[in-house]
């Protein structure tokens, strides 16, 4: 039995010149970030199969059993089946042999060489190590992952921090994203769906010099009357309004006007969309024309290739809850740069464009790559 590997190799010097062109290195994607990165992707490996160790019938595994073989197997629920192929696969993507024992595994030296790289990251283990213990009774069918996971309150508030780099990391291409667009023209109204608890709010305030008025809505409450309360404190003088809108329903019944906005923004929020491109569609007709789409996304490097970051989101019923397309998204979740490319074309966007360019840049970045997707509406 061989051990996982513990380590990575140092940041890849090539990642930054194509970063620096697009306005972005050395902050935020500088080589602190990537190794603290390339670490939580290999934890997240060393987590899977620490899984599938406690879920998986070894003799299955040795015969070379499918995901269903072994969610019949195991006797776990039929909505715990995209969790199991999601660790049976992130495990044989890795080349690791699932046929011969599983190889040792050190989740905590993988975190302490992490915490010593960036401490910001104590909340990505933290959530990660969460939904890990988790797994076991959502695949029994003792709770909802949708119920257990999202109700965990302080965990989400210290995830979605920008004091946390690895989600910051997101909000930051969206800030720059935006302020290069913004350039040169009067103060933008902003629609900001998905809102959370207002850290894309914050990183964005930061990086305009003034805003006609910012709309953040947010459909938990507990969530919009947290970031109301942090915003409105920290930025008194801008004019903040806050409201729930459903992305998947009909933007202008829930008062959002057509042609209202010059920005639509969302942070993690576009690849939830049950149908994408009429989630896209609604926040085109929301803007003026000229006005941006810009959605900050983890792009998927490859179809169907397993993220690190999606160990957390696959056991919640809601992730998976969404309309699949062989072109744009072939599984649920996270979308590559031409899937979005793509779906921004069929909603009628044009100049789209991601920032940085996450499809130059996948084979220097591993695993999800964090970028702005924007696409303007024209202007006649």
């Amino acid at each position: 039995m061989k051990d996982l590997p513990v380590d990575v190799t140092p940041p890849d010097d090539r990642l930054y010149p194509p970063l620096a062109a697009a306005g972005l290195s050395p902050d935020p994607f500088d080589p602190i970030q990537d190794r603290a990165s390339k670490l939580v992707d290999l934890y997240t490996l060393h987590v899977a199969v620490d899984l599938l160790r406690e879920l998986a019938d070894p003799g299955l595994l040795a015969s070379g059993a499918s995901a269903e073989e072994l969610l019949a197997k195991g006797g776990y629920v039929a909505a715990f089946r995209p969790a199991l192929d999601w660790l049976h696969r992130r495990a044989a993507e890795a080349g690791i042999d699932l046929r011969a024992p599983l190889p040792a595994t050190n989740r905590a030296a993988i975190r302490a060489a992490c915490l010593a790289t960036d401490p910001s990251y104590v909340p990505v283990f933290a959530l990660m190590d969460e939904a890990a213990a988790l797994y076991p009774r959502v695949a029994r069918g003792e709770v909802s992952g949708d119920r257990a996971l999202l109700m965990k309150a302080r965990l989400w508030v210290a995830y979605f921090d920008n004091g946390n780099r690895y989600y910051a990391l997101n909000n930051r291409v969206v800030a720059i994203a935006v302020a290069a667009r913004a350039a040169g023209a009067g103060p933008p109204r902003i629609l900001e769906v998905g809102a959370g608890l207002g850290s894309a709010t914050e990183a964005l305030l930061g990086a305009l010099p003034a805003v006609e008025r910012y709309h953040a809505t947010e459909p938990v409450a507990f969530f919009r009357r947290r970031a109301e309360n942090v915003l409105r404190a920290a930025h008194p003088g801008v004019a903040l309004d806050f409201g729930g809108l459903d992305v998947n329903g009909r933007w202008a019944e829930q008062g959002v006007p057509p042609s209202s906005q010059t920005f639509v923004i969302g942070v993690n929020v576009f690849h939830l969309a049950r149908d994408l491109v009429a989630t896209l569609r609604e926040a085109f007709e929301s803007l003026e024309p000229g006005g941006w789409l810009v959605a900050g996304e983890a792009i998927r490097p490859r179809p169907g290739v397993c993220i690190g970051l999606e160990l957390p989101f696959q056991i919640l019923q809601s992730y998976h809850a969404v309309e699949t397309d062989p072109e744009l998204r072939p599984t649920p979740g996270f979308l590559t740069a031409e899937g979005w490319t793509e779906a921004f074309r069929r909603a009628g966007f044009t100049e789209i464009a991601l920032v940085p360019d996450a499809a130059g840049l996948r084979d220097l970045w591993e695993g999800a790559i964090p970028a702005a997707v924007c696409g303007q509406r024209p202007r006649a």
